[in-house]
């Protein structure tokens, strides 16, 4: 009776990782306005009624490829010492979010072209809420470190950190440069932290923005 069990879970465990890996390829292609659940099924091999008794709506396979594509996120951020100091922190928690995005560029291309098609606003707020909710931890623990580092206003500094990181993901995208220096790049934007006209400066804007108000 076990075995009988443990047999059928194998089978959905692989029918629903086909159904998931058919997605993604027919979201690339299409879009994912333009694919439906029949294609998936199809191309699945897999009948309609069974990639539905899995899956109510292609929403949902996606909501699945972005979960996994967190979970990984979330198991890597885990790995930084937290004990280590705040510069090396931050050294450690850009390269992670550097290395993690070139192995999965292919899902957050998927995911981000997605996003910004036609019929899916609901589903991109939905998962916005969701990144911005599991990832909440690992900005507040680098928020934590711009404190440390004399950094006055570190919800302001973090939105700085996300349009750096996102533009260095857009370039790796769009292919403008094959190798581009990671490492002379992130020390570049470290300097900010060590350097102490910087922290000097983030104390006076905010000094001043302070008495305007």
């Amino acid at each position: 009776m076990i075995l009988t069990e443990n047999k059928k879970q194998i089978a959905r465990e692989k029918s629903i990782e086909r159904i998931r890996n058919s997605a993604i390829q027919l979201f690339s292609k299409h879009g994912f306005s333009a694919t439906t659940m029949e294609m998936i099924a199809k191309q699945a091999k897999v009948s309609k009624g069974l990639a539905y008794n899995y899956f109510k709506s292609k929403n949902q396979i996606f909501e699945l490829i972005v979960d996994q594509h967190l979970s990984r996120q979330e198991v890597l951020y885990r790995t930084i010492d937290p004990n280590q100091s705040a510069l090396d922190y931050l050294r450690e928690f850009f390269t992670k979010s550097i290395d993690f995005f070139e192995k999965e560029k292919k899902t957050f291309i998927l995911i981000s072209v997605c996003l910004f098609q036609p019929n899916s606003v609901a589903l991109s707020r939905k998962l916005t809420e969701g990144f911005e909710k599991r990832l909440a931890p690992f900005k507040e623990a680098v928020c934590e470190r711009f404190k440390l580092l004399g950094v006055e206003d570190p919800e302001t500094e973090m939105l700085f950190v996300r349009i750096f990181l996102h533009g260095f993901f857009t370039l790796q995208c769009a292919h403008v440069h094959e190798n581009i220096p990671k490492e002379k790049l992130i020390e570049i934007f470290l300097f900010r932290y060590s350097d102490k006209r910087f922290v000097s400066e983030c104390r006076e804007n905010l000094k001043n923005k302070l008495a305007f108000h």
